[in-house]
């Protein structure tokens, strides 16, 4: 392992026999992610000093983040690694008779190795920062000379309270207990951006605090993701994304437009209107992130006599006889194509799901015409409520008392951390999310497939009441049509009827039935981890606002669910 600095300052990390994969650079280990090393720790930097991978189009997703394109991070044959800085820059010699704090990977004092810091510091904005050993050490008093640090091992437990922060130039020391607590820092943010090489420090007034490097709460990306759907899979647009940046440059020019279609080879054999007509349309799209969602609806519940693209290829399936008055809609998705892009992160809280507009720490110092991105192909069930059972269902007073107290719980939780409250959330947003996690649990029983392999995809509004269940991975993990045969009416039937008749049950309960969430704090309702949630990698709302009652009736909690006691 070894630290290559270059001309700006940044050091480029070479692994030597540990590699990130593609998606982790996008989720878990972004630019401001702490990257936990044997022998270093490593914060990735901002995308502005990363080398150019494989460009990614995907024209709605570009124009509701207003990008011109997505790029894969540069691995492999693209060469080059993606650059980082040493975070923290405190390290602690190994030597237990020495113990020095220093900036140095040799103990300038006795020579030995030294390894990163425990403790960092991070705020609600993003800044980070290395934690302030000079600082702890003697509080309100000041050094007699310069301060020399060492952390001192007791020796008598594992917990932090066993360290003792001594200068051994005045002999003032503190122990490190209390030292993750909300505000034992008691002072303003530094609003630094290690990641960010150069960047000035920002004003802050965020309270800081302190955490271990490699805690969960570090870092939370923040992913916005889009399924191609007609007609941006057409042939024509797959033949102008090859050529896109070239036709952007001449929007308003028909004619040039025409005499470089006659040159492409791309384009032979294509209508010339036909190209001109996907060159407007792909322009004067009006794809929004709201709209994201709303546009692949449709596209899944007007399937006609089945759409067949690259990579959107998909076909009605009748609804089994016993759920016709419930749904309205099986779709089977043979071919998805599914696009991520990294936009930004938080600290401390992750992403609010309800807010896609909501501030995010920034992940380049520079504005760049591009976002991160990386794109998956899977295959998929699409599965649509019928929408005048779902607002007789909504209208059932058992079902708005019980919503009553999800919501409650949601804005309490969101007024701890100082989040907007909700004004209202439909209970279908619950239904349907709950019968997601149904199906992805109910799905890695019958057929194999491992959870954290399915994701979910939420189409709920006042328009909307639907889900997508499919698979989207960077392998070939459910690729090979597993997924969709589960979709056919034979098979979807028993697996829906296993599902409600698990979904009655749950090995927790009554505890589990009878949760309160006002009482608890979680938001969730009848859900656990016997019954209710999956990986976060496949939740879209990290297993939050959950019930099963919404979906079937419970013992002692009559009509509430949408199926009620549909065998």
């Amino acid at each position: 392992m070894a630290f290559k600095p270059n001309s700006s300052g940044v050091r480029s990390y070479t692994p030597k026999g540990a590699k990130l994969r593609p998606s982790q650079i996008i989720t878990t280990f972004g630019p401001g992610a702490v990257v936990d090393l044997p022998e270093e720790s490593v914060m990735i930097a901002g995308i502005d000093r990363w080398p150019l991978g494989a460009i990614i189009h995907e024209p709605r997703l570009e124009h509701a983040l207003e990008v011109k394109q997505f790029r894969a991070p540069a691995l492999g044959k693209f060469g080059g690694d993606i650059p980082s800085v040493r975070f923290p820059r405190h390290r602690v010699c190994i030597n237990k008779e020495c113990n020095l704090i220093s900036w140095a990977k040799t103990c300038p004092e006795c020579g030995k190795d030294t390894y990163p810091a425990r403790l960092i510091v991070i705020c609600p904005e993003g800044h980070a920062n290395d934690f302030p050993w000079d600082w702890w050490a003697h509080r309100s008093k000041k050094c007699t000379g310069k301060p020399k640090l060492r952390l001192s091992n007791q020796g008598r437990t594992a917990t932090l309270a066993d360290l003792i922060v001594v200068c051994a130039t005045c002999g003032e020391q503190q122990s490190l207990a209390g030292a993750l607590g909300a505000r034992a820092l008691g002072s303003k943010c530094s609003g630094k951006h290690p990641w960010l090489p150069g960047a000035t420090d920002a004003h802050c007034t965020a309270q800081p605090r302190s955490v271990l490097r490699g805690a969960s709460n570090v870092y939370f990306s923040s992913l916005l993701s889009a399924l191609s759907i007609p007609p941006w899979t057409s042939p024509v647009q797959a033949a102008l994304e090859n050529h896109w940046n070239t036709f952007l440059s001449i929007a308003t020019d028909e004619e040039l437009q025409q005499r470089l279609i006659a040159k492409l080879p791309d384009f032979f054999g294509f209508n010339l209107e036909d190209v001109l007509r996907a060159i407007k349309e792909r322009i004067s799209g009006t794809t929004t992130i709201n709209t994201l969602r709303q546009e692949e609806f449709r596209a899944f519940r007007n399937p006609g006599s089945g759409i067949s693209h690259s990579d959107f290829q998909i076909c009605a399936e009748p609804v089994p006889s016993v759920f016709q008055n419930d749904l309205q809609n099986v779709i089977l998705a043979h071919r998805l194509r599914e696009v991520r892009v990294l936009r930004g992160f938080t600290r401390i809280d992750p992403v609010d799901a309800d807010h896609v507009d909501a501030p995010l720490a920034p992940i380049m110092a520079n504005p760049q015409d591009w976002l991160p991105a990386v794109e998956h192909r899977g295959e998929g069930i699409f599965i649509e409520l019928k929408q005048d059972r779902v607002e007789a269902w909504e209208a059932r007073q058992t079902v708005q008392q019980r919503m009553s107290g999800l919501i409650q719980a949601n804005n309490k939780w969101r007024e701890q951390r100082g989040l907007k409250p909700l004004a209202t959330v439909m209970p279908r947003v619950v239904l349907i999310h709950t019968l997601a996690h149904l199906f992805i649990r109910q799905l890695s029983l019958d057929c194999g497939y491992s959870s954290s392999s399915l994701r979910e995809r939420i189409y709920a509004g006042p328009d909307m009441c639907g889900l997508l269940i499919y698979t989207a991975s960077a392998d070939s993990d459910g690729s090979l049509g597993g997924l969709v045969q589960q979709g056919l009416q034979t098979r979807f039937d028993a697996t829906l009827r296993a599902l409600l008749e698990n979904a009655r049950w749950c090995s927790s309960d009554p505890l589990c039935t009878e949760h309160n969430p006002l009482l608890t704090g979680h938001i969730k309702g009848a859900a656990c981890h016997a019954c209710g949630l999956v990986a976060e990698t496949s939740c879209e709302f990290a297993n939050r606002m959950l019930d099963r009652a919404f979906v079937c009736d419970l013992p002692n909690l009559p009509s509430t669910g949408f199926f009620g006691n549909t065998p």
